[in-house]
């Protein structure tokens, strides 16, 4: 049985379909990781191809019995069609990913099977069902699966690779942010795999540079150390990122910071999500401080490591001054790169069906589920006074004057001519909101 298995077209982001063939696509691409690790637990008596149409164009007509595609909500109109189009020929398509496990009765209207939930225990049983012409339309969720069975993901198959690589040591999260999809999707908690798989993951990669594609790489610092001890043992000589948190990054002893940036680290992404108290509070992120965020940041900048911070607007407590506020409060944290976000509450989150209930969902165009449009009510201002006062934000804290001055700052602090990579995040971010905010 041959097997196609597709990553859709990404239209907004840092990287998109637009850049395809760019010096963008290959700089600063986005690796994936989900359809390289479904080929490595596809048995290897069938034939697995990986097309990933950021890259490459997709062939309705080639020989395939069976297609797989991943899907995300800001992709689903496009998987759709994909969809459709590949099943107007015969074939049979199965879906999965965020998106469809959130929406199954939607998804199964443009697919033969659903897979819901992580694919791990599903998958297998349903190729021998597709194989012997018993498809089901459901399979999963089933989490009984353990991480240490995971073979390494077939890199092989990623015909084009950007210069970043991707791989992933833990899964799932246990924090329980009203807007986050991971916990809804990976409801087991955390899961990690053996150190020793990871390393020789790592060592595999052709990659120089990678990040770690987890929630969040401390959440079992514990185990985060012992990656790291053993990366600096087989002198891995990577660079990399990762996502952190602040009560952890911020608190945890000396050793752990010594033992990231020996590693490696570059760069942490830490969701401080909002510079209000009461915001966090009100999503169940309390374990976000903002007093505590100025130490924290110094505290890893001291250890040669950058902070990438994430910032979202359009929570109920945000009102018309939350953007000068912030601006002013970035300004005083010296946060070397910002992601700026318009709060998306994705289906199959209790944000979305919070907002829902309250009858404040304003759009079911998925397509606009992309961090950038505004697809609910927002409590204290218009969809547009949201819009565009994230957009002033972006504008500000991306000017050419700003940019200049972070960049020289980054290789200050990591004394890394790799952190050209995060530098020119700050470049590319730049691009990136000029396009879709349109200044």
């Amino acid at each position: 049985m041959k097997i196609l298995l597709v990553f859709p077209r990404v239209e907004h982001g840092q990287t998109t379909v637009k850049d395809k063939k760019t010096w963008n696509t290959f700089l600063f691409g986005n690796p994936i990781i989900t359809l390289p690790h479904i080929a490595s637990i596809t048995p290897r008596e069938y034939d697995v191809k990986i097309a990933n149409e950021n890259y490459i164009d997709i062939d309705f007509d080639e020989d395939v019995d069976l297609i797989g595609i991943t899907c995300y909500t800001m992709t689903a109109p496009r998987v759709y069609e994909i969809a459709d189009e590949f099943r107007k020929r015969g074939k049979k398509v199965v879906l999965g990913g965020y998106h469809p496990t959130a929406m199954p009765d939607e998804a199964i209207q443009h697919a033969d099977s659903i897979v819901l939930g992580e694919a791990e225990a599903s998958w297998p049983i349903l190729l021998k069902d597709a194989e012997n012409g018993n498809l089901k339309q459901f399979y999963g969720p089933n989490e009984d699966f353990s991480m240490d069975d995971i073979p390494l993901m077939r890199r092989d198959l990623i015909v084009h690779s950007p210069l970043l690589g991707a791989v992933q040591s833990t899964r799932g999260c246990n924090n329980k942010c009203e807007f986050c999809a991971i916990s809804s999707f990976c409801k087991h908690g955390v899961k990690q795999r053996p150190v020793k798989n990871v390393v020789e993951e790592i060592k595999q990669m052709p990659n120089r540079i990678f990040i770690f594609h987890d929630p969040h790489l401390t959440s079992h610092p514990k185990h985060a150390k012992e990656l790291f001890r053993e990366m600096i043992r087989q002198k891995v000589n990577k660079k990399w990122l990762a996502n952190g948190t602040t009560n952890v990054l911020g608190k945890i002893d000396e050793e752990f910071l010594n033992l990231a940036s020996k590693a490696g680290c570059l760069e942490w992404f830490i969701g401080f999500e909002s510079v209000s108290q009461e915001a966090l509070n009100s999503i169940k992120k309390t374990h976000n401080k903002v007093e505590d965020f100025k130490k924290l940041i110094k505290r890893l900048h001291d250890h040669g490591m950058i902070v990438q911070g994430g910032i979202i607007f359009g929570f109920d407590e945000d009102k018309p001054d939350i953007f000068d506020l912030t601006l002013e409060k970035m300004s005083d944290l010296d946060i070397d790169i910002v992601e700026v976000n318009i709060l998306t509450p994705y289906p199959g989150t209790p944000l979305f069906d919070r907002l829902e209930k309250a009858g404040r969902i304003i759009s079911r165009d998925w397509s606009r589920y992309n961090q950038v449009e505004v697809v609910f009510q927002p409590k204290h201002m218009t969809p547009e006074e949201l819009y565009e006062g994230t957009r002033k934000v972006a504008k500000d804290f991306y000017s050419s004057l700003n940019l200049i001055k972070r960049t020289a700052k980054i290789f200050s602090i990591t004394k890394s001519l790799m952190a050209f990579f995060p530098a020119g995040g700050n470049i590319v971010y730049r691009r990136y909101y000029k396009r879709d905010f349109n200044f």
